[in-house]
């Protein structure tokens, strides 16, 4: 599987940079956020914008990671393409998944989500 990751101060940017995501990329997805996770990141971020197609074989590696970082901090998607938006809206199992339509806004919501912690924690 092709990717970049990017680490900031409080997340992970992982930019997939193959057109779709299939099972025969879910070993090296599983082991990418394992190693991200090990790393003490709490936030990850998938910039999705170079997949031209998605379909549900590669939705469970989208929920492995939402289970892997739910405890920590985020898995947010952003960028996503047409047919993951349908069938995040559509399929029960996935409507856990976080996803906003772009990288900008997935920094936010990281920022939004360190600062509720941060009460959270004062109160």
């Amino acid at each position: 599987m092709k990717y970049q990751i990017t680490e900031q101060e409080n997340y992970a940017l992982i930019e997939i940079l193959e057109s779709q995501l299939s099972e025969s990329h879910h070993s090296s997805f599983k082991e990418l956020l394992t190693e991200v996770k090990s790393r003490k990141i709490s936030h990850v971020i998938l910039d999705m914008s170079c997949m031209t197609h998605f379909d549900t074989s590669g939705l469970s590696m989208l929920l492995l990671g939402h289970h892997l970082f739910k405890g920590l901090g985020s898995f947010i998607l952003c960028e996503i393409p047409l047919e993951l938006e349908k069938l995040i809206k559509t399929n029960p199992s996935a409507n856990t998944l976080d996803f906003v339509p772009t990288l900008e806004e997935a920094i936010e919501s990281v920022m939004l989500k360190d600062l509720e912690n941060m009460l959270k924690k004062e109160s």
